[in-house]
């Protein structure tokens, strides 16, 4: 199985050069990361669609621009908010569809919000459903200081959602939450199905993988689910100092799956 990259790790890269470095650099799955609304218009889309079927790539997911505003526009207490953000939402899942995306990803609401967790699940499979209706699912990332850095929330909400409970893992903001990896993959269960990855040790959060301490090859084959999900480097631009080492520590990477 490819190990992929996320347009994530280029930022603030134009969004559409980093597919074409990709591409140029023979990755074959990728993860779009959003950066502003006009990016989820056809015609942008069409240009992003042209340069990854020329090039044989696959796009796995694409994620939310307007992450951080998740907590107030979609998780909130104030439902009209709710209401009126769908447009937004329903924006992302387009995009989704248009690139041939399994995924749609969000962050989710704080830690701190005010809403149940029942009003966030129902939250959650409302916006699911309509993802659904253009053929991508939406899936939840575990984020430090979000209630998705709990493992126990994110088992709760696999119980309450069932087959349309969809999760990634995200490596940096286990190690930001002080959350064991093993344990999130555990409470994910078979809902798993995309990896955010990234290594650390005891002075940074976030390098590049097989820079750090952690321990890939057990983690990388300790479940089926795990071995099964699309894995992508997702990395801050400060990991690292030119693209190519993005590119060599996915590929680096695609020697520890057995």
């Amino acid at each position: 199985m490819a190990i992929g990259v996320s347009t994530a790790c280029f930022y603030p890269n134009l969004t559409e050069k980093s597919v074409e470095y990709l591409a140029k650099s023979g990755v074959k799955e990728i993860e779009i990361f959003f950066n502003s609304q006009s990016e989820t218009n056809v015609r942008f889309l069409s240009k992003i669609k042209k340069i990854a079927d020329s090039n044989n790539m696959r796009i796995i997911a694409v994620h939310s621009y307007f992450c951080s505003y998740e907590p107030y526009l979609i998780f909130s207490d104030y439902e009209r908010r709710f209401d009126d953000c769908l447009p937004f939402v329903d924006s992302l899942f387009d995009a989704g569809a248009i690139l041939g995306a399994d995924y749609a990803i969000i962050h989710g609401g704080r830690a701190t919000g005010k809403i149940s967790d029942e009003m966030y699940f129902e939250r959650f499979l409302t916006l699911y459903n309509r993802g659904i209706e253009v053929g991508v699912k939406l899936a939840q990332e575990n984020v430090n200081q979000f209630r998705s850095s709990s493992p126990a929330f994110i088992s709760d909400m696999k119980k309450y959602l069932g087959e349309k409970a969809n999760f990634v893992l995200d490596v940096k903001q286990c190690v930001r939450s002080g959350v064991d990896f093993y344990e999130m993959a555990d409470a994910m269960g078979d809902s798993l199905k995309h990896i955010h990855l990234s290594d650390h040790n005891d002075r940074f959060d976030c390098m590049l993988p097989l820079q750090g301490d952690f321990d890939f090859k057990p983690f990388l084959n300790y479940s089926e689910t795990i071995k099964n999900a699309t894995k992508m480097v997702e990395v801050y631009n400060s990991a690292y100092k030119n693209f190519d080492e993005v590119i060599d520590s996915a590929r680096q990477l695609e020697g520890l799956i057995y």
